[in-house]
């Protein structure tokens, strides 16, 4: 998303800082090192945030030392709140992992074959089931789903966010013989409470995104022992439905 210089200077400030989360911001395509005042700094970050009144601030970056690259529910509470492109880093303190970057204005990776991480698409070509289901309507039916803070492996936490959330966004419950293109499909894996989807394509097929596998297209009879519901979706976007919100997703 950014240049050389600034994808250099962001390794450096998260090495020299680990093991304590860094944070900083880009600003006028330069990345400024910022104070984390958090009291927990090796698991958490904070910092002025007076220097987000700034027009010119174009994104905020911090670090995981040692894991995991992959935002939490917090991150992405965060982010979605301030409506910029966040940058996360993991590092060791010796090397780093490319920065990620999601949020507003990051290019969308291909539907069919971007590889699996937890949350939503971004700048390494991945992302998790909901992500995908997300940009697919995106695509093919210009709707804008809630982006969804959502907790790794939450269903393993007691929660049951996909029925608990589509429903909102004006998603209508249907059978197997009314199925038709561009219905969502969700299933449980290895979970009590459905954990994951996809959308059905036509021809028996659908188009989802299982963890440690690309994302592809399958026969959905291969997977119908799993089928928890099949859920067909608005039909036009609202402007309710363009806001964010705080709906949950899966994996």
């Amino acid at each position: 998303m950014f240049g050389p210089d600034v994808e250099a200077a962001i390794h450096g400030h998260a090495m020299a800082a680990h093991p304590h989360e860094s944070c900083g911001i880009v600003r006028n395509g330069i990345y400024e090192p910022m104070v984390n005042n958090d009291p927990d700094p090796a698991n958490a970050f904070d910092f002025d945030r007076g220097v987000l009144t700034d027009p010119a601030v174009q994104a905020i970056v911090h670090s995981h030392p040692d894991g995991p690259l992959y935002p939490s529910a917090l991150d992405m509470e965060q982010q979605l709140a301030m409506d910029i492109p966040w940058g996360l880093v993991m590092t060791n303190g010796e090397y780093c992992e490319p920065t990620l970057w999601w949020g507003p204005g990051i290019e969308m990776p291909p539907l069919v074959g971007r590889g699996f991480r937890h949350g939503p698409s971004g700048s390494d070509g991945k992302g998790d089931c909901y992500a995908l289901v997300k940009d697919w309507y995106k695509i093919h039916r210009g709707l804008d789903l809630v982006e969804v803070p959502r907790d790794h492996e939450w269903w393993s936490k007691g929660q049951d966010l996909y029925t608990a959330h589509l429903k909102p966004q004006r998603f209508q419950e249907i059978t197997i013989e009314q199925l038709q293109p561009g219905d969502g499909v969700l299933m449980h894996v290895l979970a009590t409470v459905p954990n994951h989807a996809g959308i059905y394509l036509g021809n028996g097929l659908i188009l989802h995104h299982l963890p440690n596998r690309l994302s592809r297209e399958e026969p959905l009879m291969r997977w119908r022992h799993l089928v928890t519901h099949f859920l067909r979706p608005p039909a036009a976007p609202e402007p309710n439905l363009l806001q964010g919100g705080t709906a949950e997703g899966g994996e």
